[in-house]
């Protein structure tokens, strides 16, 4: 009895080692915990109550209310234009005029640029409501929210060729003269909240050196001297048009894209534009602060979101990660993945931390002639080998960053790129790095894919995994059924998702290989949840 009772000691010591040679090397993740059902239903009836006092529509079919056929390009006479132009004059300090140069930027707007136009009406349901805010802190008209469009089509990782960055453009010195940071891992410029508050207090300043919000914007696009040479040619004239032909040639149709920005964006369903639907509007996001580094791809798999939209949201960090270095930062979510975080933020901030260093994986029992290194640790091996990826309209050097798991720095480097300009069609290198742990009985490679290998990869075979035959007679499992939706304009997964019980915008992913979050087609068949 003696020695059945040693025997069973050595071989639970034996197991006992064993577990913890495993849990050495792959630490055991804490489950997901689930955000308060009842706050979640308060939050989102509290995000459907602010879009529907504020009517975002991006329904056409609603919007359309002069009933055009999809390809109408309408043409108004110059008198009815000059009448809507004293409308919108008679509501704001801007001093809203209109001439033929007024009437070159409309057409720009209306007809050459619909597209851009389009998109712009989408953005702006994010964006207007952070630029009114601010806007209205500084007491500066709220018809400056239009300045946006022109410096950078409300697109917030815009940069110039001269590079200016963001939503407001600044460059990198006069953002820092307005609280603006830019390091390796973040630029504040590219920060929708900061570089906001910034252009409104770099605009207030404008305004009390001339008194007149014609000249502060010819400044804020040229500089102030510019605008006081222009002043002293011109024989000490104070008004725009007046010292117009001796400001720099960009700076003359400045004012008048701007006015005709506030025109178009005013009567757009006249000129039969309308908004592509945005990801977002500003009610469906809010911000919460943290204290330690987070990683996108861990945060991504964490929350259920795709890393386009964290990055989206979150375009000031430029590295796919928020950086732990003493500051507190925040961060920007839907709504309803604020309540996820909140109650998973131990668990991000440790997910983030072991994706900091790379894991090494449990592998299987096959034979290998070399196993270990001399001190009896597993040998370690890396392969390196190269993808290409083909740049498609709308990309960014960021996001493509993110999609494969590196560094902007390194794409850069790989590809010769000095700055962040890229176009669709150029092919850029990627790394592709493979890491092979050899152990005591085998090898497994952990790889590092592309996310187009990811689709197609299979399972990581299981310790002491046996391989079992098919058994042909046994029944198929009948066919899964499901429960259909169609597409209507203006809807987003978010708002599809909250009409639906028991649906959620991840399952619809899982359930619609490739469907396009941000691109959803009208009149597709989608599947919502597996019902049978």
């Amino acid at each position: 009895m003696k020695k059945i009772t040693i025997i069973l000691s050595i071989c639970f010591a034996a197991l006992s080692l064993n577990a913890n040679a495993v849990s050495d090397t792959i630490p055991p993740q804490p489950a997901i915990r689930p955000d308060d059902p009842q706050i979640l239903a308060i939050d989102k009836m509290l995000v459907s109550g602010y879009l529907n006092h504020f009517c975002y529509s991006s329904d056409q079919k609603v919007l359309n209310a002069y009933k055009y056929e999809a390809e109408v390009v309408p043409k108004f006479a110059p008198e009815l234009i000059a009448e809507r132009m004293r409308v919108l004059d008679s509501e704001t300090p801007f001093d809203l005029v209109y001439n033929p140069t007024v009437q070159g930027f409309i057409d720009l707007y209306s007809v050459r640029r619909r597209e851009l136009t389009g998109k712009v009406l989408g953005m702006s349901e994010l964006y207007f409501p952070l630029f009114e805010e601010s806007l209205s802190k500084y007491d500066i008209p709220q018809e400056m929210k239009y300045l946006a469009v022109i410096e950078s089509a409300l697109n917030p990782t815009a940069i110039s060729p001269a590079g200016a960055g963001g939503l407001w453009q600044f460059m990198v010195s006069t953002g820092k003269m307005y609280g603006l940071n830019v390091s390796s891992y973040q630029d504040d410029r590219f920060d929708p909240i900061k570089s906001t508050e910034a252009a409104c207090k770099y605009l207030r300043y404008l305004y009390g050196l001339y008194g007149n919000w014609e000249l502060a914007l010819a400044a804020y696009n040229s500089g102030p001297g510019n605008v006081n040479k222009a002043i002293r040619r011109s024989g000490g004239k104070k008004d725009f048009w007046e010292i117009k032909a001796f400001l720099p040639k960009e700076t003359q149709g400045y004012v008048p894209a701007f006015i005709a920005v506030n025109y178009v964006m005013n009567y757009a369903s006249e000129y039969n534009l309308y908004p592509r639907t945005a990801s977002f509007s500003f009610y469906e996001t809010d911000t919460v602060h943290v204290s330690r580094r987070i990683d996108f791809n861990a945060l991504a798999g964490l929350l259920a979101m795709s890393n386009e939209d964290l990055a989206f949201l979150n375009p000031t960090y430029k590295m796919g990660e928020i950086p732990e270095n003493g500051r507190q930062h925040y961060l920007i979510l839907p709504v309803d993945k604020v309540g996820a975080f909140i109650t998973n933020e131990q668990l991000a901030y440790d997910r983030s931390a072991i994706r900091q260093n790379e894991p090494v994986y449990a592998v299987a029992n096959t034979k290998s002639a070399t196993t270990q290194n001399t001190d009896g640790t597993p040998k370690v091996v890396y392969q390196e080998s190269w993808t290409s990826h083909k740049v498609k309209k709308g990309e960014s050097l960021g996001g493509i960053a993110n999609k494969y798991n590196v560094s902007l720095a390194q794409i850069k480097k790989w590809n010769r790129i000095k700055g962040s300009v890229i176009h669709p069609g150029q092919k850029l290198k990627i790394e592709h790095r493979v890491k092979k742990v050899i152990y005591e009985q085998g090898e497994q490679a952990a790889e590092n894919k592309t996310p187009e290998e990811q689709d197609s990869a299979s399972e990581p075979v299981k310790e002491d995994a046996v391989a079992e035959k098919p058994k042909t007679e046994e029944k198929k499992a009948a066919a899964p059924t499901y429960k259909y939706y169609v597409i209507q304009p203006g809807d987003t997964l978010y708002k599809i998702a909250s009409r639906h019980e028991g649906v959620t915008v991840n399952g619809i992913k899982t359930l619609n290989s490739g469907l396009r979050e941000h691109k959803l087609v009208v009149g597709q068949k989608i599947k919502l949840k597996q019902i049978g």
